[in-house]
């Protein structure tokens, strides 16, 4: 009788050597489970690693005060710097919300203007001075210092100066609206006095100035030189359910998007649609994997009924020449695992710069957590049941029949 250490060195021994003898079916099956994998799998980090990363970008707020409208719509704009501000609130509701109990911080912001497609904001330096856009971290400057508050001066994100070159002593004349558009150049020249650190957040995407810089630009509306865009907000104990009360409920007024990290749930939530799609897309892959692992299967132990009838008059068991087959789905599954990280690696970086060049939020994508293996462990088992059928019907298949010649 064989030994048990030379009885799995048999089998894989064998499996492999069918591997080679059906190169195309194996190699397209392993391909098959690593794109539906990989798929499946940069499905599910994506939108986990995309609402962490975009709770954790709010700036360190917990809400924020605006015009009478959409709650997500205010914390986009405010926050994220995409969509377009709902209106603007006069500056005595900014010095009102800013004196009332309980508000930690509020730092008003000004919306209005772009350089080449990026936008200004217009803010209290106080914010780079005090605030902390992450437990324990300050805005870091890279070179130069904070703008002046009465100075025509700005504060560069780190990826605006990577992007359009600046640096310190530039100067730059404003385009009017959020969107780049030639023959809209306002006439103030601003100089670049200081280039902040990154932070992987929508900061890094934006020219910060004096809010009155915004207020007063030239070309703007006077009614503008007495309002805010929004007024972001840190709170302590139970202000925000108060505020709430105060402006959702009873008053008619503004709108305070409250909490931030509720407000982005429930958009994540909404888009949960399409995730299901790229699932049902990845399984009918995974599907079509596991049949082509099936078929190339069946044509292995068709091809070697006579090889594996021999395996079992010299010795080997039932469970060996089984063994051959699903060590051959094994190396197949295991091939398609390894391509599935490759997949998801690729997808998440294509991703990963995308939603950093359209919002300034940085996701990662190689953050392996429990449940990301057992996704691969998982992968190898359903890759392996396209070689089971195949499997017991050889652990079934009747000797003698095996062993006669093919006529």
């Amino acid at each position: 009788m064989i030994n048990l250490n030379s009885r799995i060195g048999l089998i894989f021994f064998l499996a492999i050597k069918g591997f080679r003898q059906h190169m195309f079916g194996s190699v397209v099956g392993a391909f098959s489970i690593a794109l539906a994998g990989g798929l499946f799998l940069s499905t599910l980090k994506i939108q986990e690693q995309s609402q962490t990363s975009f709770n954790n970008a709010s700036g360190g707020f917990d809400g924020v005060l605006g015009a009478r409208g959409s709650k997500l719509q205010l914390i986009l704009n405010a926050l994220f710097h995409m969509d377009s501000s709902p209106g603007n609130l006069s500056w005595e509701q900014y010095e009102l919300i800013k004196k009332t109990p309980g508000v930690k911080e509020a730092y008003p912001i000004a919306v209005g203007d772009n350089y080449f497609g990026y936008r200004l904001v217009g803010t209290d330096p106080e914010l780079f001075y005090k605030h902390e856009w992450k437990k324990g971290r300050k805005y870091n400057l890279n070179k130069g210092r904070i703008f002046s508050a009465t100075a025509k001066e700005a504060l560069v994100g780190s990826f605006v100066a990577k992007k359009l070159g600046l640096k310190i002593g530039d100067r730059f004349q404003p385009y009017h609206g959020l969107n780049f558009k030639e023959g809209t150049q306002h006439k103030d020249v601003y100089v670049v006095v200081g280039l902040l650190e990154a932070t992987g957040t929508p900061s890094d995407k934006v020219i910060w100035v004096p809010i009155k810089g915004i207020q007063m630009m030239e070309g703007h509306d006077q009614a503008m030189s007495q309002s805010v865009s929004a007024v972001l907000l840190s709170l302590r104990g139970a202000a925000g359910f108060s505020l709430e009360m105060k402006y959702n409920k009873q008053g008619n007024q503004a709108t305070l998007a409250w909490p931030v990290v509720a407000t982005l749930a429930s958009f994540f939530q909404k888009m949960g649609w399409f995730r299901g799609v790229l699932e049902v897309i990845s399984y009918s892959i995974g599907l079509i994997g596991l049949l082509m692992v099936a078929s190339t299967m069946r044509s292995s132990m068709h091809e070697r009924k006579r090889d594996f009838a021999i395996l079992r008059i010299i010795g080997s068991s039932r469970a060996v020449v089984m063994g051959v087959i699903l060590g051959h789905t094994f190396i197949i599954s295991m091939i398609g695992v390894c391509g599935a990280v490759l997949v998801m690696l690729a997808i998440g970086v294509v991703t990963q710069k995308i939603i950093l060049e359209e919002t300034g939020v940085l996701i990662e994508i190689m953050n392996f957590q429990q449940h990301d293996i057992f996704v691969l462990v998982s992968i190898v088992v359903v890759g392996m049941l396209g070689g089971l059928w195949s499997a017991i019907h050889v652990y079934h298949s009747d000797l003698a029949k095996n062993l006669q010649p093919v006529s």
